[in-house]
């Protein structure tokens, strides 16, 4: 990667969110719209975050002054060039997953709530995902015990996309929140090791992407206890994971703070 990429080489194959302009994006997040919500916002900081640091880097590159800096800056635009990419990718898949959950929720519980001409379509969908009732003799029909067979395959594979769409929708946030305390590791190097007239930049940009990573905890937290009750290891893991991002990000974003200070 040599030096900023042009826009378009920006926005190519990007989602439709993250394609808008900022007007557009503001526009939508104040809107009765469920999306974009606070996992894109919390992208979209990180995203900022990260290309603050990149502003430095290319700042600090090719200046005689600063050559004792260049190779670290080199690395350094290069990488959050990278994780800046991936964050503003978080922002629709932030979207993406949201969607995924609600379509989950608003599966069928039972009979009553599938219309009639779709119901022979539903049995033979459900017998796929279901071994008990692709067991069942339905050569009788709708018989009580049949009825009993289809009414708990329909909450059992409810239940189960509900989870499996939590949780994506809980690994999602969990990514953004790995990637920003990337970055914050990136901007303690950089601190200190870069143009100096830009330092106030780099504070900026360590606050930008600790406002990310905690709201992305945020939407970590609200995915946990439909998970809980269908995978209490993985909520578990999850949960863990992201106290120990929380952790880490505050000890850095505190540690560049207070060096600003001295």
């Amino acid at each position: 990667m040599n030096g900023i990429k042009n826009a378009d080489e920006i926005v190519k194959g990007i989602g439709e969110l993250a394609g808008s302009s900022v007007g557009e994006f503001l526009e939508r997040l104040g809107s009765g719209d469920p999306t974009p919500g606070g996992g894109a916002a919390a992208s979209l900081s990180a995203a900022m975050g990260a290309a603050l640091l990149m502003m430095v880097a290319n700042h600090t590159i090719g200046k005689p002054r600063y050559t004792e800096f260049e190779q670290l800056n080199i690395e350094i635009r290069d990488k959050t060039e990278e994780l800046r990419s991936r964050f503003i990718e978080g922002i629709d898949r932030d979207a993406e997953a949201f969607h995924n959950v609600s379509a989950a929720f608003a599966m069928p519980k039972s009979l009553a709530d599938i219309e009639m001409d779709r119901v022979s379509a539903k049995i033979a969908e459900l017998c796929q995902k279901d071994e008990a009732l692709a067991a069942a003799d339905m050569s009788e029909g709708l018989t009580e015990e049949n009825m009993e067979l289809i009414e708990k395959a329909l909450k059992s594979v409810r239940s189960a996309a509900i989870g499996e769409a939590s949780i994506a929708a809980a690994e999602a946030p969990l990514a953004v929140m790995e990637d920003c305390v990337q970055a914050l590791r990136l901007a303690q190097k950089q601190l200190g090791h870069s143009n100096p007239n830009l330092k106030s930049d780099i504070l900026v940009a360590a606050l930008s992407l600790q406002a990310g990573l905690t709201s992305a905890g945020y939407n970590v937290d609200a995915n946990i206890p439909a998970i809980e009750r269908r995978a209490p290891e993985t909520a578990a893991r999850l949960k863990n994971r992201a106290a120990e991002l929380r952790e880490e990000s505050a000890e850095l974003t505190a540690m560049l703070l207070n060096a600003d200070l001295r």
